[in-house]
């Protein structure tokens, strides 16, 4: 009688048992089916994704990154070597603007023209350039103890652009002595620097648009140089005096093969004909150099010169 009593005493509460644990999961339905109750929900995973954001913000922001700085003060158009550069820590935060971050973009760039870099200074995109891209490039290639000079042309008379930097050219000349024509080969070997436009954009710069070559520019040594200057002069004076005796001499450039024939060598630019140069000489000028004489009270090895 006992047993039975506590058997239904256990299936009493049981149920009771149930019955709390089904208005306990239904009245947790009804609170997540509440809008206070999703609102709260949503508010707190905001919240744990910012802290969570927050907090990788702050640890890329604090780690630290190695860059390339400047060793020492750059100025305009120096050649950027290994030696000007050295790696640096710093936080990922305090870097901003477009910089370089890898040695092999930096190496061999040039200080652009209107810029300088100061010691310890990030190298950014827009302070170093490609060699080509500074507005003066060709004076970087002049070699020691030449002179730049330029020659205008057109598509023609470069052989539809036949004339490239790097390549070489000859100078011949065309004139007329004595009632005959003249022509000849004047100067070899000139290895041309640049060729440009008539607003002085680089020729070969756009690969997808043609562009009209205006003039080619290279260096001479110094006596070759006043020779094409005399020939300017001539030209000049010839039309401006109206001299029948001054002949008109056009320069005509000549693309040749060295370049394919020496490769990377140097080769020297020389004087082809010595008549040619005779008769340019013939009909110029020659302008000695000054001869510089210590003035007063100068000083010439430690001693003083009254």
């Amino acid at each position: 009688m006992n047993n039975g009593n506590m058997n239904m005493n256990n299936n009493v509460t049981n149920i009771g048992n149930t019955k709390g644990s089904n208005a306990n999961v239904s009245k947790l339905k009804r609170m997540m089916k509440s809008k206070s109750f999703v609102t709260t929900l949503c508010a707190i995973g905001v919240v744990l994704v910012l802290i969570i954001g927050y907090n990788m913000r702050i640890r890329s922001a604090t780690q630290p990154v190695r860059v390339p700085v400047a060793t020492r003060r750059l100025t305009a158009r120096h050649l950027i070597t290994e030696e000007d550069i050295r790696y640096v820590e710093v936080p990922q935060g305090a870097l901003s603007g477009d910089y370089y971050s890898r040695l092999e973009y930096v190496i061999g760039k040039y200080v652009n023209y209107d810029t300088t870099i100061q010691e310890g200074s990030l190298f950014y995109s827009g302070s170093i350039v490609s060699k080509d891209a500074l507005p003066d490039e060709a004076l970087l290639s002049v070699p020691e103890g030449e002179t730049l000079y330029y020659l205008t042309v057109n598509m023609l008379s470069s052989f539809t652009n036949s004339i490239l930097p790097g390549r070489y050219i000859d100078i011949y000349l065309s004139t007329k002595e004595d009632n005959k024509a003249l022509v000849g080969k004047f100067l070899e070997n000139i290895k041309v620097l640049q060729v440009k436009t008539a607003d002085g954009q680089n020729v070969f710069d756009d690969s997808e648009s043609s562009r009209v070559p205006y003039v080619i520019m290279f260096s001479l040594p110094e006596e070759q140089h006043l020779l094409m200057r005399d020939i300017t002069a001539i030209n000049n004076y010839s039309i401006s005096s109206g001299n029948s005796g001054f002949a008109r001499i056009d320069v005509i450039p000549i693309p040749t093969t060295a370049y394919f024939k020496d490769g990377d060598k140097e080769i020297q630019s020389t004087v082809s004909s010595q008549y040619l140069k005779d008769y340019i000489l013939n009909l110029s000028a020659v302008i000695p150099e000054d001869v510089k004489v210590p003035t007063n009270n100068t000083i010439i090895d430690g001693t003083q010169i009254q």
